[in-house]
């Protein structure tokens, strides 16, 4: 309830309302979000009144886990949303000088809400007021993080063992799933195999490709109670060879140039400039296609963005990836990744894998 509180605070002082749809800014305030279907869903949320509007559908669900902390208004799919939102948000939004609306909402359930609302031009991203309050994680989110980033090693050890010559990229996606869920993942996240050439497309759909002599990428992460984790490590079936060998020793300390620019108050983009000056001066700057970085937390990607032209500077508890990398196209790609938190006195990486090669037998 304390962030809920501080919103509503905020908003009192700005004479504004905000309207959240279910996703990760609905969790944040309320450690819950309703399930996002066809069905217009908005909190309302000002400084002396916080509203679900929620078909009756799902209505039940939301009085257990909400438990009185906010008032429920439902519909039923008869009646539809309309007269309800016109009743409980019009007066909510009526003279405020700001209204945020949630960026995880549908357009035309915004658009039913303007109607209601009677407002049609100069509404605020939500994001732009909580995602200054999620990017610095406190003690507790940080410990999730951790909790959920030890079930991640835990996969990633599994899916690099279980690497063997003749089974596809999607037996081994399998096979990680499986591992997230034996060790206490809610869900995952997203499992990326990427074999041979594949590893040169930052975000390849695993497939039915065979696994063979070459390399393997192994980009997966998972969430336990309600926050995310990410991580990237190479493989390589067969001999590696020297070329493959020098690529992964520049990305590694690519990655380790960003960690050592880490710390409270430094510039998102300096960590970027880090990471992107090793790879330019071993003359593959061509081949680094992204950001350095996202943020991490209640949602896999969210601010801080860790990218050239970001000067924000880095709170304390502010959570993010650095995961440099180099492909070549139509031969291979190397890609590292560690998620860190900063600290006080310095950052630290949330992962325990080392990130040498995994070597597996041809044979």
């Amino acid at each position: 309830m304390e962030r809920l509180a501080k919103a509503r605070e905020r908003l009192g002082k700005e004479h504004a309302a905000m309207f959240l749809a279910p996703g990760d800014d609905f969790r944040y305030l309320l450690s819950w979000s309703p399930l996002a279907d066809e069905r217009v869903t908005f909190l309302g949320v000002s400084h002396d009144r916080v509203v679900l509007v929620i078909a009756s559908v799902n209505a039940q669900e939301a009085h257990e886990h909400l438990n009185g902390m906010v008032d429920i208004v439902a519909f039923s799919d008869q009646d539809g949303p309309q007269a309800v939102m016109q009743k409980i948000f019009g007066p909510m939004a009526a003279d405020c000088q700001t209204l945020y609306v949630s960026d995880d909402a549908r357009f035309d359930h915004v658009e039913r809400l303007k109607a209601a609302i009677n407002v049609h031009e100069g509404l605020t991203v939500a994001s732009s007021l909580i995602a200054p309050w999620r990017m610095s994680k406190d003690p507790d989110e940080v410990e999730k993080l951790m909790a959920c980033q030890a079930i991640n090693d835990q996969a990633m050890r599994k899916g690099l063992e279980s690497i063997r010559p003749g089974m596809t990229e999607m037996e081994l996606q399998d096979i990680i799933r499986r591992a997230f869920m034996e060790n206490g993942a809610d869900r995952e996240a997203f499992i990326i195999v990427a074999a041979g050439s594949h590893s040169a497309m930052p975000h390849h759909t695993s497939d039915q490709t065979v696994i063979a002599e070459g390399p393997v990428l192994l980009d997966i992460g998972c969430y336990k109670d309600g926050y995310a984790s990410d991580m990237t490590r190479m493989a390589y079936v067969g001999t590696v060879p020297d070329e493959f060998a020098h690529v992964h020793r520049i990305v590694n300390r690519a990655v380790e140039a960003a960690f050592d620019q880490v710390a409270v108050g430094q510039e998102a983009q300096q960590i970027d400039h880090a990471a992107r000056r090793v790879i330019e001066e071993a003359g593959y700057g061509t081949y680094f296609v992204h950001r350095t970085g996202h943020g991490i937390g209640l949602s896999v990607h969210e601010p801080p963005s860790i990218m050239e032209g970001n000067p924000l500077p880095l709170p304390l508890g502010a959570a993010f990836s650095i995961e440099p990398g180099i492909y070549l196209p139509r031969r291979f790609g190397v890609r590292l990744e560690e998620v860190v938190v900063v600290r006080h006195q310095q950052a630290e990486i949330l992962s325990k894998i080392p990130r040498d090669i995994y070597h597996v037998p041809l044979d």
